[in-house]
């Protein structure tokens, strides 16, 4: 448990997405081994101890570039603010779980390293898209450790100038794909973070446009489906659904609850998800592709889904959970399984 004098800000927490009551009962469920929270959190805390020694690695000029263009140049740059933002959740979650400071200590070495050491932020090609779908995690981190922790009031000052100043302005909440569902992630992220009430609104209103204009009458997502002649596009579909569900979800605990919204046309979120939930669980449905069903890029990647059941009890997605668990996601939030399932 804490054992060092480190100087605490003691505030009162404003939270991004997880509530302290949340927490609290996170810790509730692992002491009692409750499942799914246990099997999850024992993939966490393994997760966390061996990104103990992890070293930060933020590059000096951010840029990444297009992923058709140059695929192994924009996996090499994007990956490092992917695990880097990664190990550095899963640290705060640990210390939030067991006090252990070693952990507290793994993450604030990261934050610090990424708010202080980029010189340059380029919005070219990828950039602003990759900085959008992995930084959050740096702020859910970051929000974990803000209060009761030896993150020092110095750092986290230089941290939250960094999220004003540099990491807001990389949003492409302007997109009207999924590049505007995963700006508006990091935008909501970072107007929780700042508690920016104006932005929350701006937010709010934006996920109200997604909508109202992604979503087809039949519940299907024009923008994603046929991409690559529909070999991607249940995978861009999640792409999608994923980023509007964390913002709804970074809404919900801060300024307003969307997940049962309906457009001026009767369009919802829940349509959507349930929408893909058949092409899932037999991918030769899918009619968007013509080619083997078994070359459907990343079918699977549905751990959002957690957030949904949580709200919708009879979300028909418990045989996909089922099989699935525990899930986690490499964009933003991993460790939803953890965070946010709840008993099937």
């Amino acid at each position: 448990m804490n054992t060092t004098t480190t100087t605490r800000r003691r505030v009162e927490r404003a939270p991004v997405s997880l509530t302290d009551e949340r927490l609290e009962r996170l810790r509730d469920h692992i002491r009692a081994k409750q499942e799914p929270a246990h099997t999850a959190w024992l993939q966490l805390l393994q997760t966390a101890e061996a990104e103990l020694d992890r070293q930060p690695a933020p590059p000096r000029d951010w840029f990444v570039p297009w992923y058709y263009v140059r695929p192994e140049e924009h996996q090499l740059r994007k990956n490092g603010l992917r695990d880097d933002a990664n190990a550095s959740y899963a640290q705060a979650l640990a210390y939030r779980m067991t006090g252990e400071e070693r952990f507290a200590h793994a993450a604030i070495r990261h934050l610090n390293a990424w708010s202080r050491e980029i010189e340059t932020m380029s919005r070219e090609e990828d950039s602003t898209l990759a900085f959008s779908n992995l930084f959050p995690a740096f702020l859910f981190a970051a929000d974990l450790l803000r209060t009761d922790s030896p993150w020092t009031p110095e750092d986290q000052t230089v941290f939250e100038q960094f999220i004003r100043e540099r990491a807001l302005p990389m949003n492409c909440m302007d997109h009207k794909n999924n590049w505007g569902n995963w700006g508006m992630v990091l935008a909501v992220a970072c107007a929780a973070y700042l508690q920016d009430r104006e932005l929350l609104d701006r937010c709010a209103d934006r996920w109200r446009f997604f909508i109202d204009t992604q979503i087809a009458a039949d519940g299907h997502l024009p923008h994603e489906v046929n991409r690559n002649e529909g070999r991607h596009g249940v995978w861009y579909s999640h792409f999608s659904l994923m980023p509007q569900t964390l913002a709804a979800e970074i809404l919900r605990v801060n300024c307003a609850t969307l997940f049962d919204y309906a457009s001026p046309t009767g369009t919802n979120l829940r349509q959507a998800c349930e929408r893909l939930i058949p092409w899932i669980e037999q991918p030769a449905t899918f009619p968007y592709w013509k080619g083997a069903p078994e070359n459907l890029v990343r079918v699977d990647y549905y751990s959002y889904f957690e957030i949904l059941r949580g709200h919708w009890p009879d979300f028909p997605a418990d045989a996909l959970l089922r099989k699935a668990r525990p899930m986690s996601a490499e964009h933003s939030a991993p460790f939803l399984t953890f965070t946010h399932g709840t008993p099937l």
